[in-house]
């Protein structure tokens, strides 16, 4: 009876804990530190280094065999089939026990990832044949599936690195590591991150007029909580968001500067890596950070200017510094080129609009008549008017950017008449969980009723609407935005037609296998009606 509840308790608590992940993948505040690495590598950091919450955890050490750390195997279920055909996200509920640990699974460890072939022990609906954390007999049968990550506190037990049926050769290349656990996440952080610059260099990334772009997406590429965005062809900024990352921070670190080394674009370039954390979603994931640690080492680097090109379109970026105009947001690219189309001769409303993003593609690619962008942040307008005038836009008669929060800027333009014919509304993530959805889709209503009405009566117009909440975009498949942008087209009395709904760049690859869980960018393009004339 006590073990039926224990197990009862913990499927709950695996239940519940679903629904506190954050999923956006974000650059945070907060000062940096660095230290120069050989051969042109600088590495950043937060200044108050992390630490992990577990005691046992610490930096692998070199010397650990691959062998003698434990492997999870998994019950032979529906889900323990989506783990062999690549789904990387291993959950409590779907293990059955480990093999060989005689220790407590440190955190970060390499692990093995196997599956029991019998059915009768640990399945679905039969009692675990063995506690998690401790030996099992040598002859309990079970197949090798793929090596991943463990983390004994997190939601996500086990991050599948590399799957056996997806990558025969890499699993091969693990084994031939002479069982030394620092060379076998090598081989699997080269061979992943490989593969990333191979599928950007297919999507023509960098190119000449786009030199800034998403390198690795985490789950998307195989590294799940690991980010890197490429600004400008100089700067490349690594996102950290799993305790994994933060314990191989040093190999990721050399991975990555052999990665830059033999790229045929960059092999000449002195790259620089600067290190970034999230530190709410590190501490979920088991790490915490000390309130206080560390000291800011030349802080006069926070305002050095990187500028970045995308589609022809060109920004100033502060990768080093902190705030808002840290860097640059490149999931919306091809969103931004896509919408100039339609802009020529158009008066165009830029709502959010963070480094005018839309707005400078719709005065150099789709020749507008006129684009007004408006943001809260005053970092950001100035951000906007410096990359007006870097691209040869200084004039306010064809651009303006207005310091405002868009709710009550929306709602002066409606009550002087003011009227626009194409919006691109992009706020913030205004649902950071699943918990906050009810009250965040009450905001999104408000805003995109209030944007509908500023669309031309006579003419109608477009209005791309976004969404960068996961919950958002997840929710229904992704029918509970475009429900919610139709009951807002009610309230606002107009019609609206759904043209195209898009996600991220497509730099921002995703896992097929786990599909929808690294969804989090929804753009919507509406076709406003004209108001009938009586």
């Amino acid at each position: 009876m006590q073990t039926k509840k224990l197990v009862a308790y913990s499927w709950i608590i695996s239940f519940l804990t679903m629904f506190s992940v954050c999923r956006a993948f974000v650059p945070i505040n907060g000062s940096v530190l660095y230290r120069r690495l050989p051969t042109n590598i600088v590495r950043y950091a937060t200044a108050s280094t992390l630490k992990s919450t577990d005691p046992s955890a610490e930096a692998p050490d070199s010397k650990r065999s691959v062998p003698s750390t434990p492997r999870v195997v998994v019950k032979r279920t529906r889900q323990s089939r989506s783990f062999r055909e690549g789904n990387p996200l291993v959950f409590p509920g779907a293990i059955a026990f480990t093999l060989g640990a005689e220790k407590k699974v440190k955190l970060g460890s390499l692990v093995g990832v196997e599956v029991k072939l019998d059915k009768d022990k640990g399945g679905r609906g039969k009692k675990d044949a063995y506690p998690h954390h401790q030996s099992v007999p040598a002859e309990d049968s079970s197949q090798l599936i793929g090596w991943g990550v463990y983390n004994p506190q997190s939601m996500y037990r086990v991050r599948i690195l590399c799957h056996a049926t997806t990558n025969p050769q890499l699993m091969k290349k693990i084994k031939s590591c002479n069982d030394n656990e620092v060379e076998a996440m090598t081989c699997i952080l080269e061979d992943k991150i490989d593969a990333a610059v191979q599928t950007r260099l297919a999507l023509m990334l960098p190119s000449d007029d786009t030199d800034t772009y998403r390198l690795i997406n985490g789950e998307g590429d195989g590294l799940s909580g690991l980010a890197v965005d490429v600004l400008g062809g100089k700067v490349a900024v690594v996102m950290s968001s799993a305790a994994w990352v933060e314990i191989h921070k040093d190999t990721i670190l050399k991975a990555l500067e052999n990665a830059f080394a033999k790229h045929p674009k960059y092999s000449d370039a002195n790259m620089d890596v600067v290190w970034r954390t999230t530190p709410s979603r590190l501490k979920q994931d088991g790490y915490a950070a000390p309130e206080s640690e560390g000291t800011q080492i030349e802080a006069e680097n926070d305002d050095e200017v990187v500028i970045t090109t995308e589609s022809g379109v060109r920004y100033r970026s502060f990768p080093y510094g902190q705030g808002q105009k840290t860097g640059v947001y490149c999931d919306q690219r091809e969103n931004r080129l896509s919408l100039s189309s339609f802009c020529k001769d158009k008066k165009v409303l830029d709502l959010c609009c963070y480094h005018g993003g839309f707005s400078l593609n719709a005065l150099i690619h789709g020749d507008a008549a006129h684009c007004t962008g408006v943001d809260s942040s005053e970092d950001a307008i100035q951000t906007c008017r410096s990359n007006a005038d870097l691209n040869g836009y200084s004039d306010e008669d064809r651009v303006e950017f207005v310091r405002a929060d868009i709710a009550n800027f929306m709602r002066e333009k409606i009550a002087d008449g003011t009227k626009y014919d194409v919006i691109a509304l992009d706020p913030p993530k205004l649902a950071p969980s699943v918990q906050g959805l009810d009250r965040a889709s009450r905001k999104y209503h408000a805003l995109n009723r209030d944007a509908i009405k500023l669309i031309s009566e006579e003419n109608g117009g477009l209005l791309m609407t976004c969404t960068c909440s996961a919950a958002m975009t997840q929710k229904d498949g992704g029918q509970y935005f475009l429900n919610m942008v139709q009951q807002a087209a009610v309230a606002a009395g107009r019609s609206v037609t759904l043209l195209r709904k898009s996600g991220a760049a497509s730099c921002h690859t995703q896992n097929p296998a786990g599909y929808p869980a690294g969804a989090y960018l929804t753009a919507a393009l509406f076709h406003v009606s004209p108001v009938p004339q009586s």
